[in-house]
């Protein structure tokens, strides 16, 4: 199903990657420029609309996480990411064309009856991981070994 609006709960998802929950105490930065990175193709083909939210954010700017595909959201130093992701729900045109990634149960309750749709983390990350293996192989000649250049778009 295409969704008009996916919604990620950003540190919720980053701790489905055990490398990058590993990351997070050394460099958090880096950890969340990856999850980006993994998953704004599978997010892209599932919603015209794709927001990240994580919680707080240190100063200054991080032009890293821009993407064509989607925009990432840091929740206020007064607010969680959950009630940041709540509101945007409450004020969605079409809550129930909007997906909600989380593992947060007491999230999943919350925006579900607000009417939108949600989606674990894990079977989302699970789904990105598929995905990336089509891309993969789909760049790959059969009965070979995919090399680096496999890995990239053409064109880059």
């Amino acid at each position: 199903m295409h969704f008009e609006w996916l919604i990620i709960d950003g540190y919720n998802l980053l701790h489905q990657v055990p490398e990058l929950a590993r990351m997070l105490g050394t460099d958090i930065q880096a950890a969340r420029h990856r999850l980006v990175r993994m998953v704004e193709e599978t997010a892209h083909a599932m919603a015209q609309q794709i927001t990240i939210v994580f919680d707080g954010r240190e100063a200054g700017s991080d032009a890293a996480l821009a993407s064509k595909y989607l925009e990432v959201f840091f929740s206020p130093g007064n607010l969680s990411a959950d009630t940041v992701i709540e509101r945007l729900v409450c004020k969605a045109p079409n809550p129930d064309k909007t997906l909600v990634v989380t593992s947060d149960h007491a999230e999943h309750d919350t925006v579900s009856s607000a009417g939108a749709q949600t989606m674990s983390s894990e079977d989302f990350m699970a789904r990105c991981k598929a995905d990336a293996k089509k891309s993969i192989s789909k760049r790959t000649p059969r009965n070979k070994e995919p090399k680096l250049g496999d890995l990239f778009p053409d064109g880059l």
